[in-house]
């Protein structure tokens, strides 16, 4: 099991980081929208620097010819860079074009069933994204779906890995893994929640206050 970052905020990625938890990182346009202001591959060169894994970059582009071209930039970027490519038929072409004949690591994405991440994993995808809370949104079971696909690519003998996006909470997270998942990539604000129990912040604070209590009476030094 992997926990990715899912940011293009430095901040965040750094405090991520710092965690010791994180392996990888995914970025959307979106995100890097929301981002603080600057060149898009200086952005990502920066996050190759504080990450040492996989590094998964979007393309915006949507005919096939655009966006070969645009996912042939992004991987020449540096060789931890993973194209985003949104699920559709012209996407799945451009998959099977950039993992088979260009040896061009791919994370097929915007997904929200077993059908389409089956036929990612058949178009050569090395990760398949599933997005859980919009899974969740549509009235589905997003749980059942992460299972149904851990078991195809079990099944199946693929070498693709399980990536479960668009988290919600921190049970999001532990559900996910606990369905399957072999990545988890989530925003840096439930990492927090993940860490943090009531329970034991009363049990440290126990502990602490018996170890005063004996140095004062002496038991201790």
């Amino acid at each position: 099991m992997e926990l990715f970052i899912d940011s293009a905020d430095i901040a965040d990625i750094r405090k991520a980081v710092a965690l010791g938890v994180i392996s990888g990182c995914t970025t959307n346009p979106k995100l890097a929208a929301l981002a603080e202001p600057g060149d898009f591959r200086h952005r990502v060169e920066e996050i190759l620097g504080i990450i040492p894994g996989p590094i998964s970059v979007e393309v915006v582009a949507e005919q096939i010819d655009d966006m070969l071209c645009e996912a042939e930039e992004y991987a020449a970027w540096h060789e931890r860079v993973v194209v985003k490519i949104p699920m559709s038929l012209e996407g799945l072409e451009v998959v099977a074009k950039l993992e088979r004949e260009r040896d061009i690591r791919v994370n097929v994405t915007c997904m929200v069933n077993t059908n389409q991440a089956t036929m990612a994993m058949m178009a050569g995808a090395s990760y398949v994204s599933l997005f859980v809370g919009r899974i969740n949104d549509l009235g589905d079971d997003a749980d059942a779906v992460l299972q149904q696909t851990a078991h195809s690519i079990d099944r199946g003998g693929f070498s693709t890995r399980l990536i479960a996006g668009s988290m919600r909470s921190a049970d999001d997270i532990r559900r996910s893994f606990l369905a399957g998942a072999h990545i988890v990539t989530t925003p840096y604000r439930f990492l927090p929640e993940m860490a943090h129990h009531p329970r034991t912040v009363e049990t440290i604070q126990e502990f602490k206050q018996a170890w005063n209590q004996a140095r004062s009476e002496g038991g201790l030094s």
